[in-house]
């Protein structure tokens, strides 16, 4: 059902996906590389297994025989594991790495002030009438009410909040500076620990918001960030590692495109 440009769209992006693995498979048998024919078959009898008779797997298969397809798994498992051995085996990442890339980046390692709030939200539907939101409206200020008179919040959230946090006392964990929109934020700018502010009108609706506590702004450590730092590094070396792989596997090996009707 895709349009013709999306079918071709995908046709070519499926095509050039091949013609990699190819060059990948090339690599792997100059390099002795090869793969457990137990790996291959643990694959085949997991796919099998998805299907209620051999019959039905076999018409999936479509022209493919089963030990086509086994080649197929075998071919497969081969660019994977070449891979492995050329790019990702190679990639590290020292310890040095991590500290320079902390010290370089310092400035984008800071956590803005962020509140721990709670919320009991009565939703407005966007095409409600005037009457309906001044409803609503009243519902919100009773439940405020309620709140501020000391009732339980997290009751208060289980039994009348319309958020599907309703079912953890309408907690929202910690929301730090920018992440919530305008109206929200600006109420818990002028809240204490404690204190509760509503209703508080948004796009979804009525807010009664609880704050329970407040961050202020704070640089992260080198310790804080290390795990981070070592992952995107990684994938980083990992991408420039894997094209210049690529780019040398397609000098080495050529490839010819046939193509007919």
């Amino acid at each position: 059902e895709l349009s013709p440009e999306k079918r071709e769209e995908a046709r070519s992006e499926a095509f050039d996906l091949l013609v990699d693995r190819g060059y990948k498979i090339r690599y792997a048998l100059d390099e002795e590389i090869a793969v457990e024919n137990s790996e291959v078959e643990e694959i085949f009898q997991e796919v099998k297994g998805r299907f209620s008779s051999l019959d039905d797997f076999q018409k999936a298969l479509g022209g493919e025989t089963v030990n086509e397809y086994r080649a197929a798994i075998y071919r497969s498992l081969l660019a994977v594991k070449a891979e492995k051995v050329a790019v990702d085996a190679n990639v590290k990442v020292t310890d040095g790495d991590v500290v320079s890339y902390y010290e370089e980046n310092k400035a984008s390692f800071f956590r803005p002030k962020r509140f721990k709030v709670s919320h009991v939200l009565v939703k407005v539907p966007s095409n409600a009438t005037n009457k309906e939101r001044d409803e609503f409206l009243i519902k919100a200020e009773g439940l405020a009410e309620r709140a501020k008179g000391g009732e339980d919040f997290y009751d208060l959230a289980y039994y009348n909040s319309d958020d599907r946090t309703r079912y953890i006392g309408g907690d929202l964990g910690f929301i730090h500076m920018g992440q919530t929109v305008k109206p929200f934020e600006n109420a818990l700018l002028n809240l204490k620990p404690g204190d509760v502010v509503g209703p508080v009108e948004t796009i979804s609706g009525f807010h009664i918001i609880k704050l329970f506590e407040v961050e202020d702004p704070t640089q992260l450590t080198l310790d804080e960030m290390r795990g981070k730092i070592q992952l995107r590094l990684k994938e980083k070396k990992t991408a420039a590692l894997y094209e210049d792989w690529m780019k040398g596997l397609k000098a080495k090996y050529k490839a010819e495109k046939f193509f007919g009707e």
